[in-house]
């Protein structure tokens, strides 16, 4: 085993101590640009104030190798654990992409992005985002026209927006609103009902449809990159399982208002003006939707304001 020595001939004796070398070590070996760079880097260096000429002082030379090439042996192996996590995050996606370029996109994400929390539970945060930044065509692509970058950054919301809700709060063991008790609400009151969301319920619009391709890579059915085509789902959580239920436009409309805290009243006659709407027909699709809300757990309480 190589000499080790954790204290430059330079620096008193209680220099610095081990949780200071695990910072400037961290701050090395994560660093977008290398391991020399990482040295030469005032987060590192706030740590211990080495150069790279002097790192044998910190981490010293083994046998066969010199010390930034073991630093760069932890270095490697950080990245290809972060990339592993983003693998496990992002499945749908390594299927789309073929995993060596899912990787290369991974390597580019944790460059521009880097782990910067002590949980992965936020390593894929940005992911979606960077894909948009780093899209191929953001020079020449007209508006509103769409190609096959988009579903991968429709891809990639599904999925991290899936694991988000999967380890954040669900609707286990909450009181939770029935459809007896919206029914028992008086008619004449219904317009003036604040509906509590649960705290799980998200909503997304997508450009192409990216739920239906995730139902398919899950049942191991092989799918396409499908056309373009709007839509619309509402994610929840219910028994520690995800659940995605697809809306329609209007009714995405309406929720997404209800979720803002609207009244149901101000909610039905914003989306009403929207369409050209039989009110007969309005008004069974909505009786639809509330059932259809309230048996998927989407809300806690009604309340009239």
């Amino acid at each position: 085993m190589g000499k080790q020595t954790l204290r430059p001939a330079n620096q008193p004796a209680d220099a610095f101590d081990l949780r200071r070398l695990q910072k400037w070590m961290q701050s090395v070996i994560s660093h977008a640009d290398g391991i020399e760079t990482g040295i030469a880097s005032e987060q590192a260096r706030e740590q211990i104030d080495v150069s790279a000429a002097e790192v044998e002082q910190v981490i010293g030379r083994s046998n066969n190798l010199t010390s930034i090439e073991r630093l760069g042996i932890y270095g490697n192996a950080y990245y290809s654990r972060l990339t592993e996590c983003l693998r496990e995050s992002f499945p749908a996606m390594v299927y789309a992409l073929g995993e060596e370029l899912f990787n290369d996109f991974s390597f580019g994400y944790l460059q521009r992005y880097p782990s910067a929390s002590y949980s992965l539970c936020q390593l894929g945060d940005n992911f979606a985002k960077h894909l948009e930044e780093t899209r191929p065509d953001a020079h020449e692509r007209e508006e509103g026209h769409v190609d096959w970058p988009d579903f991968l950054i429709d891809l990639a919301t599904l999925e991290w927006n899936i694991e988000q809700i999967f380890d954040g709060p669900g609707t286990e063991r909450q009181s939770l609103l029935e459809t007896e008790q919206l029914l028992a609400i008086p008619v004449d009151r219904w317009a003036h009902v604040v509906l509590e969301p649960v705290p799980c319920l998200r909503m997304l619009a997508f450009r192409f449809p990216v739920n239906d391709y995730f139902t398919q890579f899950r049942k191991e059915q092989k799918p396409e990159i499908p056309a373009p085509g709007d839509q619309f789902v509402a994610l929840t959580r219910r028994q520690y399982v995800v659940w995605r239920l697809e809306l329609d436009r209007i009714e995405y409309e309406l929720l997404g208002r209800i979720l803002q805290g609207e009244t149901i009243g101000q909610s039905i006659e914003a989306v009403a003006i929207t369409g050209d709407w039989d009110l007969g027909q309005l008004a069974e699709r909505l009786k639809q939707w509330f059932q259809k809300w309230t048996a998927a757990d989407f809300f806690r309480t009604a309340t009239i304001r």
